[in-house]
């Protein structure tokens, strides 16, 4: 198909819904526009200029549209106009992994210091730092961490989980977490 010059689709008002504000572009209006051009003496750039007008290019919306048949059932929802001309799906968003290598060795207090995360598996309010109020622990892009940092807060956050000193549904530290109440059984806080 060959699309016809800017300056001629600019023109094009064929459409009601592409017809310029305040313009009347109605079928009685090219019929009688068309019978003048008919009655007088035209040249064939005129001619061509009105058929431009007249046609109707195809679009990329208009081969979306949907057709409908005559005695056939159309749903109100059906015709509004971003069910006529329905908009192109976003492409998804990449995910979020975090920093850099270079940024997060920066920036990374363990690596920085050159010490474990694992060092402070018997405090539960240093595990709480990394899991979300929903309990889930928290992703590198949350945390800043270089990624072998990263796994050491999980294996971190899994063992306070299984020895019962932070909760598994909530940012909460679990009756008896801290070491209060047990009487001579008391850990190491």
């Amino acid at each position: 198909m060959v699309r016809p010059p800017l300056s001629i689709r600019l023109l094009h008002t064929s459409l009601p819904h592409r017809a310029p504000a305040g313009s009347s572009s109605t079928p009685s209006a090219r019929d009688s526009i068309a019978s003048l051009l008919s009655s007088a003496s035209t040249d064939d750039a005129t001619r061509r200029l009105f058929d431009s007008m007249t046609s109707r290019v195809k679009t990329e919306a208009d081969e979306k549209r949907k057709v409908f048949r005559p005695n056939s059932y159309a749903p109100p929802h059906s015709l509004t106009n971003s069910s006529l001309y329905p908009t192109p799906r976003p492409y998804a968003k990449s995910p979020l992994l975090g920093p850099s290598k270079k940024i997060a060795s920066k920036i990374d207090p363990f690596h920085l210091t050159q010490s474990s995360p694992l060092d402070h598996d018997l405090n539960p309010l240093f595990a709480l730092n990394f899991v979300n109020p929903m309990g889930k622990i928290k992703s590198r892009a949350e945390t800043g961490l270089t990624w072998k940092s990263q796994r050491k807060i999980g294996k971190l956050v899994r063992r306070s989980r299984s020895m019962g000193l932070i909760s598994r549904w909530s940012n909460l530290p679990v009756q008896g977490g801290l070491g209060k109440g047990l009487g001579k059984i008391g850990g190491r806080f």
